[in-house]
C-alpha cells in the first residue's frame, strides 16, 4: 500500500460525501456491545473535551478508501465502522437538519436492499435476511442508548460527529486513501483476512512515504532509500537477540519498529498510544509531517540516529548487560537514552552503575567506593532478603541475574554474552536449591513425578540405600494404577520424610527462603523436579546442559558446588554450602561495582 494519501479527517468532512460498498465486502455484522462500547467512547470524549483545548479529538480506527470514475469512495476498509456511525446519525437527524447537514450516503454492490434499509430501519423485517438482522440489533441499542441518556447526551454526541477542524473537539477518522492504480481486492484481502489492521507502523511508514512529501525529480530514489532503511531496522528488530536487549517481552506491538517510533514520541514527551486510543505514535508523527515545508528527510535522519544509538549499546559488551539488565528490570528505556546523552562512555555506564546500585542496594554507589565496604554492605543487603517477603522474590531473582551478568564480565578475554532473549522466552525463573519443607507433593501427578525423579536417580546412582526397595515398590504400584497406592498418601508421607532425612534436608533451616538457598532456572527445568532432593536436581542440571540446553553459568557452578569451601559430600546442600554461595555472591557483585572494565569509580 504505497503512494497513499493519509490524514485525519473529521466526520463532519465526510458527511454528504458518497460511499460504495463492492461485493467482496461482508454484510453488516456488528453486535450490540461493539456498538455499545463506540457510544460510550464518543459520550465520554465528548464529555472530557469541555475541559480541553479545542484541539483535543477522538479518533476512529483507519478507513481505508478508493476514489471512484463517479466520485464516489470505495469503502475497502471500514464499512463496519461507517455504517455504526451512519445509524447513530440517523438518530441525530433533528441536529443535523438545524445545522444544515446531511448524513453520507452508503450504496452496495449486490446488497441494494441494505441501503434503502438503512433510511429507514424497519424492525418487522428484521428477519427477512442477516444483514437486516444485524442493522436492527445495532439500531435498537443504539436507541436504548439514547433512551437511558440524559437529552444533553444527544447535543454532545451531535457537536463531537459535526464539529470542523476548526472548531475542533471533534471526531476524526484515519483516512487512508489508495492510489488509483491500487487493485482495492488484493488491499481488502490484505486487511481481512486474518483479522490483520492496520497498524501503527503501517500507518507511519505511509507517512514517510508520501509522494507529495518529496521533489517530484528524485521522489522515487529517495522514497526507496527510505523503505530500504526501514526494512533493514525492522529486520534486525526481528533478532530476538537484539530485542530482547531492548524489550521487556510484553506487549509486543505487531511490527517491533513501532516501538522504536514509541519510543521517539514518548521523549519528546507525546502519549504513545496509552490513552483513549491505539494510534498515538501515528498522532505523533502525523502533526510532523504534515506541515507546510515538512523536512522529511531530517525527520527519518533523527528515526535512523535514535536507532543507531541502540545498535551501538547492542554491540558494547559492557553496555549490552547494563541496559539489558535495567530494561528487564522495568526501567524505562527512555529515560536510559536519554542519560547516554551528556556523559561520555565511561561516564554512562558509571551513570548505569547507579541505577543498578540504587535499584538493588537501597543506597547511592559512592564515588571511590572501596570494595570491602561495599561488599559488606552488599551482604547485609543479601542476609535481608527472604522469598516469602512481598517484594522478595523479585529483588533476588534481579540479583541472581545480576550475579549472572558480573560473572559474565570479569572474564576480560571471553566474549561471552548473557542470552537475554532466552531468560524472557524461556521464563527463567527462581528454584530451591536444597527442598523446601513447605513444598511437599501433594495430588497424585506431583507424587508420581517425584517417586519416577527418585527412581532415575537410584537407577543412576551406584549409592546403596535401604531406601532404594520402597522407591522401587512405590513406583512400581504408580506406574502400574491410576490411584493412590494402597496406604494412600501416608505411606508415600513417610517415604518422603525418609528421603528428605537419607539427604539431610529435613530440618527445617531459617535461611531455606534466603538467596543462599535459592537460584535462576527456566520453567521447564523448574516443571521438571519441583521439590526434589539436591542430588536429583544435580543429576538433571547435568543432564539438561549434555543435552546442549543452556543452564545459567552461575546455576551450573551451585551444583557443581563450585561456591563451595568444603566439599565433603556432593549429596548435600549444607548450611555451609549456603553461606559460601551467599558470600561469592557478595563479592561478585561488590567486584562489579568497583571494577573498572564495567565503568567503575575507581
Amino acid at each position: 500500500m504505497s503512494d497513499t494519501n493519509i490524514r485525519l479527517v473529521a466526520i463532519n468532512d465526510i458527511l454528504g460525501k458518497p460511499f460504495y460498498v463492492p461485493a467482496y465486502q461482508r454484510g453488516y455484522r456488528w453486535t450490540e456491545r461493539q456498538v455499545i462500547n463506540l457510544l460510550d467512547d464518543l459520550s465520554e470524549f465528548a464529555v472530557a473535551a469541555e475541559d480541553q483545548d479545542r484541539t483535543a479529538f477522538y479518533c476512529l480506527q483507519p478507513v481505508v478508501v478508493l476514489l471512484r470514475d463517479d466520485g464516489s469512495w470505495e469503502l475497502v476498509d471500514g464499512q463496519q465502522r461507517l455504517t455504526t456511525i451512519f445509524l447513530i446519525l440517523r438518530r441525530l437527524d433533528g441536529f443535523l437538519q438545524m445545522m444544515g447537514k446531511q448524513r453520507f450516503t452508503l450504496t452496495f454492490e449486490t446488497r441494494e436492499s441494505s441501503a434503502k434499509f438503512l433510511e429507514e430501519v424497519d424492525p418487522g423485517r428484521e428477519k427477512e435476511n442477516i444483514d437486516f438482522y444485524h442493522i436492527c440489533k445495532a439500531d435498537r441499542a443504539i436507541e436504548d442508548w439514547f433512551a437511558g441518556q440524559d437529552g444533553s447526551y444527544k447535543m454532545k454526541l451531535a457537536q463531537c460527529l459535526t464539529n470542523t477542524d476548526k472548531i475542533g473537539k471533534n471526531a476524526r477518522v484515519i483516512w487512508y486513501e489508495l492510489p488509483r492504480h491500487e487493485d482495492a481486492v488484493l488491499a481488502f484481502t490484505r486487511l481481512n483476512v486474518g483479522k490483520i489492521p492496520l497498524t501503527n507502523a503501517e500507518l507511519v511508514r505511509a507517512l514517510f512515504l508520501r509522494e507529495s512529501n518529496f521533489n517530484p525529480v528524485t521522489s522515487h530514489l529517495e522514497r526507496t532509500a527510505i523503505a530500504q532503511e526501514w526494512d533493514a531496522i525492522e529486520k534486525t528488530l526481528q533478532n530476538n537477540e537484539v530485542w530482547y536487549f531492548l524489550h521487556d517481552g510484553t506487549k509486543i506491538p505487531p511490527s517491533r519498529i513501532e516501538y522504536l517510533f514509541q519510543l521517539i514520541a514518548r521523549e519528546a514527551d507525546r502519549p504513545s498510544g496509552e490513552a483513549q486510543d491505539n494510534y498515538g505514535t501515528f498522532y505523533f508523527y502525523h502533526e510532523k509531517l504534515s506541515g507546510p515545508g515538512t523536512a522529511v528527510a531530517a525527520e527519518w535522519l533523527m528515526v535512523k540516529q535514535y536507532f543507531m544509538r541502540l545498535e551501538e549499546w547492542f554491540s558494547d559488551r559492557i553496555l549490552y548487560h547494563l541496559v539489558g539488565f535495567l530494561v528487564h528490570d522495568g526501567d524505562d528505556l527512555v529515560e536510559i537514552r536519554k542519560a547516554a546523552d551528556g556523559p561520555s562512555k565511561t561516564g554512562f555506564r558509571r551513570t548505569l552503575k547507579q541505577r543498578i546500585f540504587e535499584r538493588l542496594m537501597n543506597r547511592q554507589l559512592r564515588v571511590h567506593a572501596q570494595p570491602a565496604d561495599l561488599e559488606a554492605h552488599i551482604a547485609a543487603e543479601l542476609e535481608r532478603l527472604d522469598y516469602e517477603a512481598s517484594t522478595g522474590k523479585k529483588k533476588i531473582r534481579s540479583v541472581l541475574l545480576l550475579f549472572n551478568i558480573a560473572t559474565l564480565l570479569q572474564n576480560r578475554d571471553a566474549n561471552l554474552r548473557f542470552p537475554f532473549d532466552r531468560f524472557k522466552e524461556e521464563s527463567w525463573d527462581l528454584e530451591h536449591i536444597r527442598a523446601v519443607a513447605t513444598g511437599r507433593p501433594n495430588g497424585q501427578p506431583e507424587r508420581r513425578k517425584w517417586i519416577n525423579d527418585l527412581h532415575e536417580y537410584f537407577a543412576w546412582s551406584e549409592e546403596a540405600s535401604a531406601l532404594r526397595d520402597e522407591v522401587e515398590q512405590q513406583f512400581q504400584e504408580l506406574r502400574d494404577q491410576d490411584g493412590p497406592t494402597r496406604d494412600g498418601p501416608e505411606r508415600f508421607n513417610r517415604l518422603y520424610d525418609a528421603v528428605l532425612q537419607h539427604f539431610g534436608e529435613s530440618d527445617e533451616m531459617a535461611v531455606e527462603n534466603g538467596i543462599g538457598n535459592l537460584t535462576l532456572l527456566d520453567s521447564a527445568t523448574n516443571r521438571g523436579y519441583k521439590n526434589a532432593v539436591f542430588p536429583v536436581k544435580r543429576k538433571q542440571i547435568i543432564d539438561r546442559d549434555k543435552d546442549g540446553v543452556f543452564v545459567p553459568l552461575c546455576t551450573k557452578n551451585v551444583f557443581m558446588k563450585c561456591y563451595s569451601k568444603k566439599l565433603d559430600n556432593m549429596l548435600f546442600w549444607t548450611a555451609g554450602d549456603m553461606a559460601n554461595y551467599q558470600s561469592a555472591i557478595a563479592h561478585t557483585l561488590a567486584t562489579f561495582f568497583c571494577s573498572d572494565e564495567a565503568g567503575a569509580f575507581q
